[in-house]
């Protein structure tokens, strides 16, 4: 660990680099291409103690060309926290007074751990071009040999963004005894053909630079340092968004400058902020990274394919033990959402617990770098709501609709597995598995509600039931389905209704009753769309777009050959109770529970 309990702005100082050595003898380090390297080092960064157990570990894994650097200073006067300090440190979202936080440079790399620009012990010299390619495995297997080397037994969770994503995935696949949790951010199973595109032009315009000589360049006075600039521009570019791009760099702006005289350094130099930023930050590059190391890095990226190495992903994923959290980012082209997306279609599929959600952002990929402040209430609650407080037991939410849970409660069966389509913040589910022992699952659309669910320790899909539906959920997966004061929200309910009955077994449906009396009194009376508590809005902002009657309701399930279990009414006035008792349910009903399934 070898840091002080001193912090520099709510941020651990003084952290410390180590470095971890192991000498493979003659058998070497195997690599997964069957070449073996004869010793790895490691450099890492820790904060945080491990506890007693040596399980509390949360392993971070670094994006392509950063570094272990992830949090805090090196010194007091040091200007520069580690690339990940917003979200790691003492009551921030990763929290080191809970958890050993361990984060080391790749294998490959070029910030302290084995890569082309470190010594062969076999030759004295650098790797250079000698240096073989390798894969995210890889990486992670070096990584399990700095695990090991520290004394860990067990990982609490491994959390990656971008790159670090596919090291995460690789971790819970290759380790699922010791991977509890996964968090990744930012990722998809593999590169799209368009973002491999770009990196073949990176690697292009590096091995193109005629100062790269094959790899081996070490002992030049001059370094592939324009090819290596040149590809770090372009990879800037996928970095970013559109719109973010258009606010970074204003047109309007550029043409007023481009009006006033201006000294070209080429005919073709137009003097853009764009040119100046990415020229700055390809000249940055070159001070902190090595050509070779990229090219590496790159070419692992580029090859990881889950889909192709295991078949399908659901194969891939269906020895893992992890639970995991798979955040997206809006306008993030390089790893897009659908692809993201798929990761947790799959996770599904094999029966996994998942919860994934997507965050609005306009900086693009960068985006899990910048945007910490909703991420890292979505990766602190997930990490805080599994923590079992010393006295062994966990908070108990209050809930201001217990009745209802009940009435929902008592038509489900102990254990039963569970689908909640438009959970909310998870009240519903976590009530079921506290009295009912259920295990489940919650579909929303709204991050508040969301982040809610990971307070409640109940995983959830973020998703838009008239968008996707649940199409990807595989059949017979849960013993019910419960859409709860939702289906009247439903662009097409009715087909809804058939494709959750293909994933259940039943479903509990529950809505307002349209043909209460007080709703047609106050049609009558007042000419007016009512508002009631069971109907709040104005008919202008109502997200109720399918209002519906008992008989409605009936003449549905008919329809659609649907068999009505249960049918049980909700009422608060004393008038709507009597007229329900007296048999006059479409009149008196307020609210209206049914547990729904298919005619055998």
């Amino acid at each position: 660990m070898h840091m002080s309990e001193s912090l520099h702005n709510g941020s651990l100082c003084p952290v410390v680099s180590q470095t971890f050595n192991k000498d493979f003898g003659n058998e070497g380090f195997l690599l997964e291409n069957g070449k073996t390297l004869p010793a790895l080092e490691i450099c890492y960064e820790t904060y945080g103690k491990l506890n007693d157990t040596k399980d509390n570990v949360i392993w971070v894994c670094s994006p392509l060309t950063a570094d272990a650097h992830v949090a805090g200073y090196y010194s007091t006067e040091d200007k520069k926290p580690g690339w990940w300090d917003a979200l790691i440190g003492p009551g921030k979202a990763i929290d080191t007074d809970k958890f050993f936080v361990v984060c080391s440079n790749i294998l490959g790399g070029c910030k302290g751990s084995t890569g082309p620009a470190s010594i062969n012990p076999r030759t004295g010299k650098p790797y250079g071009g000698s240096f073989p390619t390798i894969t995210i495995g890889d990486m992670v297997h070096a990584q399990k040999e700095l695990f090991d080397g520290l004394g860990c037994k067990g990982m609490f969770c491994v959390v990656g963004g971008s790159m670090g994503g596919f090291q995460a995935m690789k971790w819970a696949i290759y380790y699922p005894e010791l991977v509890k949790r996964c968090i990744i951010i930012a990722t998809s199973p593999r590169f799209s053909s368009q973002a491999l595109g770009f990196e073949v032009v990176a690697r292009d315009i590096i091995t193109q630079d005629p100062n790269y000589n094959n790899g081996d360049y070490y002992d030049q006075p001059v370094k592939p340092d324009v090819g290596l600039a040149n590809a770090r521009k372009l990879a800037h570019i996928t970095y970013l968004s559109a719109v973010g791009m258009e606010k970074k760099f204003k047109r309007a702006q550029d043409q007023e400058n481009r009006n006033h005289a201006i000294t070209y350094s080429t005919p073709f130099d137009l003097q853009l902020p764009l040119e100046s930023y990415l020229r700055y930050q390809g000249a940055k590059f070159v001070d902190r990274f090595d050509a070779n190391s990229y090219l590496h890095i790159a070419h692992a990226t580029d090859c990881f394919d889950l889909e192709t190495e295991y078949g399908s992903l659901e194969n891939a994923f269906k020895d893992i033990k992890a639970e995991v959290l798979n955040v997206n980012l809006s306008t993030d082209w390089l790893f897009p959402p659908h692809e993201s997306r798929r990761i947790t279609s799959a996770l599904i599929a094999a029966g996994k617990q998942v919860t994934s959600l997507e965050m609005d952002t306009q900086f693009g990929h960068d985006g899990f770098l910048i945007e910490v402040g909703e991420l890292g209430k979505a990766v602190g609650r997930f990490l805080d709501s599994k923590i079992v407080e010393s006295n062994g037991t966990q908070s108990i939410p209050v809930f201001h609709n217990e009745q209802d849970f009940e009435l929902l409660g008592s038509m489900v069966s102990d254990g039963a597995r569970v689908l909640d389509l438009g959970c909310g913040s998870g009240e519903l589910i976590d009530y079921l598995h506290r009295t009912k022992n259920v295990s489940g699952m919650g579909i929303e659309k709204n991050l508040k509600d969301i982040l809610g669910c990971l307070e409640n320790d109940v995983p959830v899909i973020q998703r838009d039931l008239d968008e996707r539906g649940i199409s990807d959920i595989q059949s017979g997966s849960y013993d019910y389905a419960i859409i709860n004061r939702t289906i009247q929200e439903i662009r097409d309910p009715v087909a809804l209704l058939n494709e959750i009955l293909r994933v259940a077994k039943r479903v509990i449906v529950t809505f307002p009753n349209f043909g209460h009396w007080s709703a047609r009194g106050s049609l009558m009376l007042h000419g007016r769309m009512p508002k009631s508590k069971e109907l709040p809005y104005e008919w202008y902002d109502t997200p109720n777009i399918r209002l519906l009657t008992v008989k409605d309701f009936y003449t549905l399930c008919e329809k659609e050959g649907l068999v009505i279990e249960k049918m049980a009414f909700q009422n608060e006035q004393a008038l709507s109770k009597v007229l329900t008792a007296i048999g006059l349910k479409n009149f008196g009903a307020e609210h209206v529970v049914a547990v729904v399934s298919k005619k055998v």
